[in-house]
């Protein structure tokens, strides 16, 4: 193995929407998980990760809950407040690793909010390149996700392992 393909949030870095939602619901966490599972679903994050129009995405779950149209539209305001710092020691391993020559990649579900995400947090600097699921309109688990990371940067599968928080995820790399 030459190569480590990471996922970003809740394996490089911390990603969390009871950061944003907690507060939101007067810091009751039974509310913001009601939310979180209710009104911002797999399929709603599933559709901005792919890359449709986040802006749309916004608008159209609004539509579908306007009883929550101000708590989703934080969604997109205050998005940021979603993402912490990286991971307690993932620094520290990313930059052994680096040291002792292993590529590293990115592969991530995300919105282009990711971007501001990159910029802000220097874990994203040690890695040699990423794939990020909203520019290529495909998302984990499809496996042209994958062939798609190691086409990019001409790596061999035999040559890589993928670590992800999703075990469906795991076994689709």
């Amino acid at each position: 193995m030459q190569n480590i393909i990471f996922d970003f949030g809740k394996v490089l870095v911390e990603f969390d929407p009871h950061r944003l939602y907690d507060p939101v619901f007067g810091g009751d966490w039974e509310k913001a998980e009601w939310f979180h599972h209710n009104i911002t679903t797999p399929d709603f994050y599933d559709r901005i990760d792919r890359g449709d129009d986040f802006a749309q995405c916004i608008r159209d779950m609004q539509a579908l809950h306007p009883e929550y149209a101000k708590e989703i539209a934080l969604y997109d305001t205050n998005y940021h407040d979603m993402v912490g710092d990286a991971k307690p020691g993932m620094m520290e391993l990313l930059t052994e690793l680096k040291e002792q020559g292993y590529g590293l990649y990115g592969l991530t579900n995300w919105s282009y909010k990711v971007y501001a995400v990159m910029e802000r947090l220097p874990i994203f600097r040690l890695l040699d390149g990423s794939v990020i699921s909203s520019e290529e309109h495909l998302i984990k688990p499809d496996v042209r996700i994958y062939q798609r990371v190691l086409e990019k940067f001409h790596l061999q599968p035999s040559d890589c392992i993928f670590v992800d928080d999703k075990q469906k995820n795991v076994d689709a790399a």
